[in-house]
């Protein structure tokens, strides 16, 4: 029986973090929104609790930002930031490329090219 596997037990707060952050993250919460627990906790089926922490976890990460006792709002795209973000990433892509293409076989490039062309046949 391959297909029956051992279920991956995950907490309400990771799933509400999970499901905040992505809708965060794909601009179905606009930056500058105003996030309210109760709201987002009937959304999900949850209790306000896990949604609170899951808040305080993407405050931590500068995905939302928090004023006690007055909002919790997503933080605002700042240009500056995303240009400075965008070249640090590039600058990692490039040592990974130059560490990682001289350890590469030629099974490698083959099984590389095979999942471009079902890429670009999807």
């Amino acid at each position: 029986m391959k297909a029956i596997r051992p279920l991956t037990r995950t907490l309400l707060r990771d799933q509400a973090y999970a499901s905040i952050r992505d809708a965060i993250v794909a601009g179905e919460i606009e930056p500058g929104a105003v996030v309210r627990d109760a709201d987002l906790a009937e959304r999900l089926g949850l209790s306000r609790a896990p949604v609170r922490e899951a808040f305080a976890r993407l405050v931590d990460e500068g995905l939302l930002e928090s004023k006690p006792q007055s909002y919790t709002r997503v933080t605002q795209v700042v240009a500056a930031e995303v240009r400075d973000a965008a070249a640090v990433v590039g600058a990692m892509h490039e040592l990974v490329t130059r560490v990682a293409v001289p350890r590469l076989f030629a099974a490698d490039i083959e099984t590389m090219r095979a999942a471009n062309a079902r890429f670009a046949a999807a």
